[in-house]
Parts: structure tokens; C-alpha cells; sequence
């Protein structure tokens, strides 16, 4: 009974600002902070009542589906890029031709439908339908190795299919893999850059260590077994088709939905659309309303022409020249030290990126692909190239890959959340129309006579190597002066969101006031006319 106050206008006083909450925090009335400490309560519960346990729990499902995912996934372009190292080695220049042709309409997929199909079918039935295809560009060495005769037919069909099925595939998976980070943040407790960090080097990981594998394997039966090309080809084929209907078993996200954002890009955007028209040009409203993606085009394109360098020039002419090699047998076995280094590197950069940042990972991606090239300046005798020094050629690219497919792309996810299948969609944009003008360049960069840098490839025809060396080093630089550029426009962005969300908090904190001042002079006007009453 002590507890009870005497005046009854004191209790009636003290339930009404109890419910209110009074503005000044005071303790002594129950306002605001004991609400704030009740919430605190509820939000720390301790980890034995069962709440932070579920929450593990699902974070660890969360990681155990992205690994699925990603080992499925990853054995079908694993496969095809083992198929695409091996196109000019195995195809001479009908090689070199479909893998620009399979490039465009990688790119030009990007461009146009990829980003339709993925919001229509949602991220999982698209990455399937991405697979299927990407299949047929599989398939399509297989035959072409089979029927000597039809070889340009199959090759060129199956890299306009196959490019369609690549466009489809990786906007789609860089949309599995924004969903499943966010997911995975939720219930982990990470902020996004750390999940998409730590899921980026997974993926990464799973990626190049199964293209390695495959690598590896095509040198092991071509030298070792003497196994026939077509046989290597068909197992390629058949794995990817089994990953590919094993995807039913991943877990599906929800379509994206319209949604609109106050921040500056989606404004500026005009939020998610479901029109036609915009998902097929939202790829490029991107590229041309949001300033950062301009500047991302470099890191893109280093990756874009060092990998047509390797592929085209290093893999098809520098290891069967210098290593005397005419069979190519030796291709998988140093490509698979490219993937090997990778795989390890993406580990690493993932535990790094953690620590000091993405940016310096992607730094030292870029010199790496610049020095693919940059020893063909130097050093352009071919006769002088050792079985040791193209290891160091491969490692450097595939140090370079481990931070495109695992860092870049976290990047990505990070700068463009808002828009996640158009922003994966200008990496296809962007990379796949350096890698095709890369690709073009290597069959079409002619010269005169043979000279420094003008060299005589193993079918008599005279190549201009110095330039397409050039262009790979360019690229590279662009590509770090051009992500400096990027991420002082995303810190800039940054600091300008927390500002207008701090000045919103403090409007609304006014409002509040003011609210609470207002109620106060109702209820204590209700108090007078009631103790006037009873006197």
C-alpha cells in the first residue's frame, strides 16, 4: 500500500506519461527508456532461450544451400572455359572466331533479355535455363572434334547458343549470390560487405578449383592414356548436364518485386519497373545514371582482354612453339596452375577483403593482369619462353581471376544492391565486349613482315602482338585509377545517405516532441478541470 501515491491526480499523472513515454528520458516516470531497455531485453535475449541458436542455425542452412549451389553451378562453367582455353589450341582460327562469337552474344544477352528472364523465372529457374544452354556450347567441341568436316558449323552454332546461355547464367548467379548474402547477413549478424565477402570467396573457390580439376584432366588422358580429344570433350558434356539437373535441389528466392528506395540511386532510376522495355535496357540506364559503373569499365576490361591474350595468343601459339607442344597436351596442365592459384588466392582475398578492404585486392588484380601481357613487351622471342617462366604467366592470371570472380563481384553486390541484375549484368556488358574485341583483334591484327613484335603464328600468317599486349596493359591501368574514382563516389554517396537518415531522425525526433508537448497540455488541462471538480 506504501507504494500507491496519496493523490490520486499524481497516479493519474504518472499511468498517463508511463503510456506516453515522456520526452526527456526520465527514469523516474517511466517514459522512453524504459521502453529503449525492454527493447534491449528483447533484442539480447540470452542465447540459451533458443533465439540466437535459431538464428545460427539458419545461417549455417543459408551457407550449406550457396555451397551447393555453387558446386553445382560451377561445374558448367568450369567446364566450358576448360572447352575455351582449348579453342584456339584445338580449333586454330575457327577458334579464335567462335570464342568472339560467343563472347557478343554473351554480351549482347546482357544487354537485352538476360535481365527480363531472370525477374520473370526468379534467380534459381534462370541460373537453370542459363546452365542448359551454356550446355550446348559445350556439346558443340564434342561434335566438332567428332565431324572434322562440319567443325566451323558446330562451332560457331554452338557459341551463339552457348553466349546466350552465359548471359543468362551469370546475371542470374549474381543475383543468387546478392539474395543469398543478404539472407546470410540476416541471420549471421555480418553487415552485407562482410557476407559478401566471405560468400564471394566461397564461391570463387568452388568455381576455380573444379576448373582446375578439369584442366588437369585433359592433359592426364590426352598425354598419359592417350584418350582421343572427343572422349575429353563428352565427359565435359556430361558433367555439365548432370549438375545442371541437380539444381532442382537448391533452394529458390523469391522473385524480385517492385520496390522503390529514397536513396539517391534508385531515385534516380526510378525504382524496379516491370515493363519490358526497362528490364531489357536496364542493363544500360545503369551503365549511364549511376556515375560508378562508368568507372568499374576498366577492371572489367583488364579481365576482358588478359584472358583473350592467354587464351588466343599464349595458350594457342607461346606453349606449342616454345614448348614444342603441337598437340596442345600441355594447355590443361598450365591452365590448371592458373585455376590452382586462383582457387588458393580466393580464399585468401576473401579472409583480406575482411580485414583492410576490398580495394587493395583489386589493386593488385589488375597489376597482376597487366603483367600477362607486359613480359611479351619485354621478352617477345617466343624461343626464349620456358616451360617455368609460363607458369608465372598463369599464376599472375589466375591471381587476377580469383579477384574478379570473387572480389569484384562482392563489389558489385556492395555498390549496386539496388539493382543487383543490372549491375551483374554490366559485368557481362563490360567483359564480355572487351573479351570479344580482344578476341577479334587476335585474328584480325595483321602486319607486314615478321618483326619485333610482329610474329609469325604456326599457320604462316603474321600477327601484331604488340598491340594486343598494349591494349591489356591499358586496360589495367584504367581499371585502378577508374575503381579509385568508384569508391570515392560510393564513400561520398555513403556519408551523404547517413547525413539525410540522421536529419530524417532528427525531424522525427522534432515531431515527436511536439507531439508529446501537445498530449502534455491536454492531459494536464484534463488534470485541472478534474481537481476543480472535486473541490
Amino acid at each position: 500500500m506504501d507504494s500507491i501515491s496519496d493523490n490520486p491526480t499524481d497516479d493519474l499523472s504518472s499511468g498517463i506519461e508511463m503510456r506516453l513515454g515522456a520526452p526527456d528520458g526520465g527514469r523516474g516516470n517511466g517514459g522512453v527508456v524504459l521502453e529503449e531497455d525492454s527493447l534491449l531485453r528483447i533484442d539480447n535475449k540470452d542465447p540459451e532461450d533458443g533465439a540466437a541458436s535459431l538464428d545460427e542455425f539458419r545461417a549455417k542452412a543459408v551457407y550449406r544451400n550457396f555451397c551447393l549451389m555453387s558446386v553445382l553451378f560451377s561445374a558448367v562453367p568450369a567446364a566450358a572455359l576448360a572447352c575455351l582455353s582449348l579453342a584456339t589450341a584445338r580449333l586454330g582460327e575457327t577458334g579464335a572466331w567462335q570464342s568472339g562469337v560467343l563472347f557478343l552474344s554473351y554480351t549482347l544477352c546482357a544487354v537485352t533479355i538476360a535481365i527480363h528472364i531472370v525477374k520473370q523465372l526468379g534467380s534459381k529457374r534462370a541460373l537453370i535455363v542459363g546452365m542448359t544452354l551454356f550446355c550446348v556450347y559445350i556439346g558443340c567441341f564434342f561434335f566438332a572434334t567428332l565431324i572434322p568436316n562440319a567443325a566451323r558449323s558446330f562451332a560457331l552454332t554452338g557459341a551463339a547458343i552457348g553466349g546466350i546461355g552465359a548471359g543468362i547464367l551469370w546475371t542470374s548467379q549474381g543475383t543468387y549470390f546478392t539474395e543469398a548474402a543478404e539472407e546470410y547477413a540476416s541471420f549471421s549478424g555480418m553487415d552485407l560487405s562482410e557476407s559478401t565477402s566471405s560468400l564471394g570467396g566461397t564461391f570463387a573457390f568452388a568455381l576455380l578449383i573444379e576448373e582446375t580439376t578439369l584442366d588437369l584432366l585433359s592433359t592426364l588422358l590426352v598425354r598419359e592414356f592417350k584418350i582421343h580429344w572427343a572422349v575429353v570433350f563428352s565427359i565435359y558434356f556430361l558433367l555439365a548436364i548432370v549438375a545442371t539437373g541437380l539444381m532442382v535441389f537448391v533452394k529458390a528466392y523469391p522473385r524480385s518485386k517492385e520496390r522503390t528506395s529514397g536513396n539517391k540511386e534508385t531515385a534516380s532510376l526510378g525504382g524496379y519497373r516491370t515493363s519490358t522495355f526497362y528490364q531489357a535496357t536496364a542493363t544500360l540506364q545503369l551503365l549511364v545514371n549511376d556515375s560508378k559503373m562508368k568507372y568499374m569499365i576498366g577492371m572489367n576490361a583488364a579481365f576482358g582482354f588478359a584472358g583473350a591474350f592467354l587464351d588466343s595468343f599464349v595458350n594457342g601459339e607461346v606453349v606449342p612453339i616454345a614448348l614444342n607442344d603441337s598437340k596442345a597436351s600441355l594447355v590443361g596442365l598450365l591452365v590448371a596452375f592458373h585455376g590452382g592459384a586462383a582457387a588458393i588466392a580466393s580464399l585468401a582475398f576473401a579472409q583480406i577483403s575482411r580485414r583492410i578492404g576490398k580495394g587493395p585486392v583489386l589493386y593488385l588484380g589488375a597489376v597482376c593482369f597487366a603483367w600477362v601481357a607486359a613480359p611479351f613487351l619485354i621478352q617477345p622471342s617466343l624461343d626464349n619462353w620456358t616451360f617455368e617462366k609460363l607458369i608465372g604467366i598463369y599464376c599472375l592470371q589466375g591471381i587476377g581471376r580469383a579477384t574478379f570472380e570473387g572480389t569484384l563481384k562482392a563489389v558489385f553486390a556492395d555498390f549496386f544492391s539496388y539493382d543487383k541484375e543490372a549491375a551483374f549484368a554490366n559485368i557481362i556488358l563490360q567483359s564480355g565486349l572487351t573479351g570479344a574485341t580482344a578476341y577479334v583483334l587476335s585474328a584480325q591484327l595483321s602486319c607486314p613482315q615478321v618483326s619485333t613484335y610482329c610474329m609469325e603464328y604456326r599457320d604462316g600468317s603474321l600477327h601484331d602482338v604488340g598491340t594486343l599486349a598494349s591494349c591489356v596493359v591499358f586496360a589495367s591501368a584504367l581499371g585502378i585509377v577508374g575503381f579509385a574514382r568508384a569508391s570515392c563516389l560510393q564513400a561520398s554517396q555513403g556519408q551523404h545517405r547517413r547525413l539525410q537518415e540522421a536529419a530524417n531522425d532528427q525531424a522525427g525526433s522534432f515531431d515527436r516532441n511536439n507531439n508529446y508537448d501537445s498530449v502534455n497540455t491536454r492531459t494536464t488541462g484534463e488534470l485541472s478541470r478534474r481537481q476543480n471538480e472535486v473541490i
